[in-house]
Formats: structure tokens, C-alpha cells, sequence
């Protein structure tokens, strides 16, 4: 068994399985390398995609914080307004007016009927300086305590 055993058919297989293994080693490498491609193509992907993310939030941040300076300057602006000279005669006028309009509807007794349709009146007014109720133009007419003009109600006043 050891006679048949020679140099050059041990250095054969040798050699073939070398063969083998460099080719499996070579496809391995081709392999890897596609991979790691691969990967920094996806990091490429993920950091332009977080690049995105961070962009749309930090726009977002500040359109909050723009609506919120918004918001205050609104707030005061109503504030200011309402405290206008003139304003809360106005808003009076517009109360006694909408009572009288009450009134008008259903005149059963005066003195209790003035009284809760200026509450109700005051109570709409109360609303729509709270926010709550919006304050609709209206168009006093002529004449109604004397003057001869018609004056407008409105968001300027």
C-alpha cells in the first residue's frame, strides 16, 4: 500500500484541492466586496435619509415656535383692541341694540323683558370677547339715536 504511494500524485491532489480552495477563496473575496458596497450604499441611504428627517423637524420646530410669536401678537393685538378707546361704548351700543332687537320680538312687558334681553346681550358680548362667539358686522341704521350716519361695526374698530 505505501509503494504505490509517490511524490507526484500527493503533490497533485495537493494542488487540486489548493486550486479548489483559492477559487472558493476568490469567490468569497468577490462576494465580500459586493457586500461591503452594499453596506455603504445603505449607510449613504440612511444618513441622507436622517439628513431629511432632522431637515422636515427642525422646519417644523420653527414654524411652531413663528405660530406660537403668532399667537401672543394676536392675542395682544385682540387685547389692545378691545381696550380701545371708544370700543367698550361700542360694544355697549352694539348690546343695547341687540336688546332692543329682543325686545322688539316679543313685547310682552317692558321693565323684565329689557332686563334679560340685556343680559343676554351683555352674555354675547362676554362671548365674543372671550373668542368664543364671532364678532359679526353690523350696520346700525340711520337715524336710530339721532345721528344722520351709519356706522359700521366691523374688525378695524
Amino acid at each position: 500500500m505505501w509503494e504505490t504511494f509517490d511524490i507526484q500524485s500527493v503533490l497533485i491532489g495537493l494542488g487540486i484541492g489548493l486550486a479548489v480552495a483559492a477559487l472558493v477563496q476568490v469567490k468569497d473575496w468577490i462576494k465580500q466586496s459586493g457586500l461591503k458596497s452594499e453596506i455603504k450604499r445603505l449607510k449613504n441611504h440612511l444618513h441622507d435619509k436622517l439628513e431629511i428627517d432632522a431637515e422636515a423637524i427642525s422646519g417644523k420646530k420653527s414654524e411652531i415656535e413663528r405660530l406660537k410669536r403668532e399667537n401672543e401678537n394676536l392675542r395682544v393685538t385682540n387685547k389692545a383692541l378691545i381696550n380701545k378707546p371708544g370700543r367698550q361704548e361700542l360694544l355697549t351700543f352694539h348690546a343695547y341694540q341687540t336688546a332692543i332687537d329682543k325686545l322688539n320680538s316679543n313685547m310682552m312687558g317692558f321693565g323684565p323683558a329689557w332686563q334679560d334681553a340685556l343680559k343676554e346681550a351683555n352674555q354675547e358680548i362676554k362671548e365674543m370677547e372671550e373668542g368664543q362667539k364671532s364678532f359679526v358686522k353690523k350696520v346700525f341704521p340711520k337715524g336710530l339715536f339721532g345721528g344722520s350716519t351709519t356706522y359700521e361695526i366691523g374688525e378695524g374698530d
